[in-house]
């Protein structure tokens, strides 16, 4: 497959060997490789589009549509872009150790709060 990336212009990034960027123009295109799954983003539709058909016909992929979910992490769409979180995640390890039908409750501490190990007291957290 990354064979395959470079021969049509696509460069791996130099940070994460599964990322690879092909730019061209105004045309951006952005392909990330796990295993055997593909995510393929891009600013231009048409481009996008051209290059699952090329990946079909070479590989044949089945193109599962919107991401919506990813090595644990769900995506949402919002108007003004993506949530990425792992909510399911963290609602599967409730359920697994049985603290889903827990009462919430909140924290009595204060944010950014911190015990010390030596006493039973509070540490300013801002220093």
């Amino acid at each position: 497959m990354s064979d395959t990336l470079r021969i049509l212009g696509f460069q791996p990034s130099k940070n994460n060997y599964s990322l690879f960027l092909k730019q061209s123009g105004n045309s951006i295109a952005l392909v990330a490789v796990y295993v055997d799954d593909i995510i393929i983003t891009g600013n231009h539709f048409a481009d996008i589009k051209a290059f699952k058909t090329f990946l079909d016909e070479k590989f044949r992929i089945k193109d599962l549509g919107e991401l919506h979910y990813f090595l644990g992490m769900e995506l949402l769409k919002v108007p003004n872009g993506l949530i990425m979180t792992q909510r399911k995640f963290a609602m599967k390890l409730l359920k697994e150790f049985q603290c889903d039908k827990l009462t919430a409750t909140s924290c009595p501490l204060p944010p950014l709060s911190k015990r010390s190990f030596v006493e039973d007291t509070l540490v300013d957290a801002t220093i």
